[in-house]
Formats: structure tokens, C-alpha cells, sequence
């Protein structure tokens, strides 16, 4: 009997003795924690895990001035950083050459905003950019590499009310067609991809109809 005691009273032993260690099973754990930039506001708003195992950032300096491209090992360690016109970048992806792709906006002098996209090489140096848009403010908050080795770009453009803008470009960023979705007030693209038809969906807030809005498009 006293054995029988001694061996339960070790069991509960164990199991209070593990709880904590059960409890934080399901817990993140912090790694570890990198910061970037310097004396100015520096922001991110986009980030991919590259093709090494890093991580590539993409958002504006006031640091350094305009798009910003960070590129990191595993552990963000900053291997280099790069940045591009005097705009904001609000979309990056990893292009199928090993290179990236940024979408945002940027003000040309004396006018409203225009959509800017900036593609690199895998070091990140510039290859070529390209502004789209016109008398209006054009915002673009999502590009995706297309099946054809192109892009698409989505975002808004309108002055007093918005509307969803759709830019289709080819590989070198010059525009195929473009393509406005809206109401009779504002509509806000921010999110895009490019479906199995080859197709499109894009996903945003809209005003005119009320809530969440999703427009499927052809391949057109």
C-alpha cells in the first residue's frame, strides 16, 4: 500500500510538474527581433520569404527617401537595402527570376499620386519602373507576376470618389490594358490574384454597395 502511495503521489508530482510546460505548447515563441532604418519614419508594408530562406521588406523611408527594399537572411540579418524613387511601396512579391516587384504610388511633381512600379534584379538593383495613372490620385496596393511572365496591378483611382483600377502590363511593365470596376461613391482595391482560368479576383471595401467587395474579371 505504501508503494502504491509513494508511485501515485510521484505521477502527480510529474503532472503539476509538466502543466506549465503544456500550457506554452501552444504559444509563439519569439526567435528573434531585427529593426531596420534610421532617424526618419521608416514603414513596412509588405514582406516575402525569398528563394534563400530570408526575407525581403518593402514599405517607405523618410530615412533614406522613398520605395524601400530590405533584404535579410533567416535569421534578419540585413545582407542590403535598397530604395527607389520618393514614393510609398505598399505590395512586394519575388519575381520567377529570382528578382522582386514593388507596387505603390508615387507624386510626380506638381501632381497627383500614380501608381509606381519598380522591378530588380536579385541584388535589387533597379532594372526599370514605370508610372501609371493620370489627373486623378492612382494608389496601387497589390501586384502579382501573371502566368504570361507579366503583372497585374490593382488599386484605386478617382478624385472625389474612387474606383477599383486594374492595370495588366508585360514583362517589361509596359501596359496591355487597364480596366476601372466602381459605383457612384468610393470603392478601394487592396488585394489581388490571378485565378486557374487566368482570370482575375480583387478584393477591397466599397461605398457604393456597402461593405466588402470581390470582383472576378476574365483573363481580359
Amino acid at each position: 500500500m505504501l508503494c502504491k502511495k509513494l508511485f501515485l503521489a510521484s505521477v502527480l508530482f510529474f503532472v503539476l510538474g509538466t502543466l506549465p510546460l503544456i500550457g506554452s505548447v501552444g504559444a509563439s515563441l519569439e526567435l528573434w527581433s531585427q529593426t531596420y532604418g534610421g532617424t526618419g519614419g521608416d514603414l513596412a508594408y509588405s514582406l516575402v520569404v525569398t528563394s534563400d530562406g530570408g526575407f525581403a521588406l518593402a514599405g517607405v523611408s523618410t530615412s533614406f527617401g522613398g520605395f524601400w527594399l530590405v533584404k535579410t537572411d533567416s535569421y534578419g540579418n540585413m545582407q542590403w537595402n535598397k530604395t527607389y524613387g520618393g514614393g510609398t511601396a505598399h505590395s512586394l512579391i519575388q519575381t520567377s527570376d529570382g528578382g522582386y516587384a514593388l507596387a505603390g504610388e508615387i507624386i510626380p511633381s506638381g501632381a497627383a499620386q500614380d501608381f509606381y512600379v519598380v522591378k530588380t534584379d536579385a541584388d535589387g538593383n533597379m532594372q526599370w519602373s514605370r508610372t501609371y495613372g493620370g489627373e486623378h490620385t492612382d494608389i496601387a496596393h497589390s501586384l502579382v507576376e501573371t502566368s504570361d511572365g507579366g503583372f497585374a496591378i490593382a488599386g484605386h483611382t478617382g478624385w472625389l470618389f474612387q474606383d477599383f483600377l486594374l492595370i495588366k502590363t508585360d514583362v517589361d511593365g509596359n501596359i496591355m490594358w487597364n480596366r476601372t470596376y466602381g459605383g457612384n461613391a468610393s470603392d478601394l482595391a487592396y488585394s489581388l490574384v490571378e485565378t486557374s482560368d487566368r482570370g482575375y479576383a480583387i478584393a477591397g471595401a466599397t461605398q457604393s454597395f456597402a461593405g466588402l467587395w470581390l470582383v472576378k474579371t476574365d483573363a481580359n
